[in-house]
């Protein structure tokens, strides 16, 4: 006589399998996760240098361009000129300028959970949406003697800023967990250099240590 499993070894059976993957899956997920981040952060800090490169090519150095430019209305410093040196050699699928709709209106927090800032209101920066979905925004750093003459993150002589959500408008929303930030030199594009990658503290650092490790493994400090 042929033996098959009962509906109860069947049934239990199932039901280990359901236990190990509610077990697993959730690690799983967060290992792609991970993976995709680290994969975009890459990418974008490879494809924005190039493109930086291809204005310099056509420009000049960065502090050889003319970007200074204040709003009228506002009387703030704006980065619309700045970004017009980038635009040709960035793929765009939306571009907002200073005005909100191009990335997420929410506060972005930083990686311990304080607040930072809402970046899509404010009109200092010039915001866009890449055709691989990541939102971009921008502005230039205006110091006491002018354009490219500041010191910020951790880079003297910095001539303007950049963010990263790879994520677009999904949460967290969060500097150093799908946001990341960059710096504009004269010749070159650097991640910020702030040692701050653990969960206790902001994380601007995060994309350097993601440059230099090829993972996110600060998401795991205790």
């Amino acid at each position: 006589m042929k033996k098959g499993f009962t509906l109860a070894e069947v049934l239990i059976t199932l039901g280990i399998i359901g236990v190990v993957a509610a077990l697993t899956t959730p690690s799983l997920i967060q290992s792609y996760k991970e993976r995709e981040t680290v994969s975009r952060v890459k990418k974008f800090y490879s494809m924005i240098n190039q493109a930086l490169l291809l204005a310099i090519n056509e420009n000049g150095p960065v502090d050889e361009w003319d970007f200074a430019e204040i709003d009228q209305e506002t009387g703030i410093n704006v980065s619309n000129k700045f970004f017009e040196y980038l635009r040709p050699h960035l793929k765009i699928a939306k571009d907002c300028g200073t005005q909100s709709g191009c990335i997420s209106d929410a506060m972005y927090v930083k990686l311990n959970g304080s607040q930072q800032m809402a970046y899509g209101t404010n009109k200092i920066y010039y915001k866009v949406i890449l055709v691989d979905g990541s939102y971009m925004w921008m502005r230039q750093i205006y110091g006491t003697g002018g354009h490219c003459n500041a010191f910020d993150g951790g880079y003297e002589n910095s001539c303007g800023a950049i963010w990263l959500d790879v994520n677009g408008k999904q949460p967290p929303n969060a500097i150093g967990k799908d946001t990341f930030a960059f710096v504009v030199l004269k010749d070159r594009i650097m991640p910020i250099k702030n040692e701050d990658c653990v969960l206790e503290k902001e994380g601007w650092g995060c994309a350097a240590y993601i440059l230099a490790n090829g993972n996110m493994k600060y998401l795991k400090n205790k």
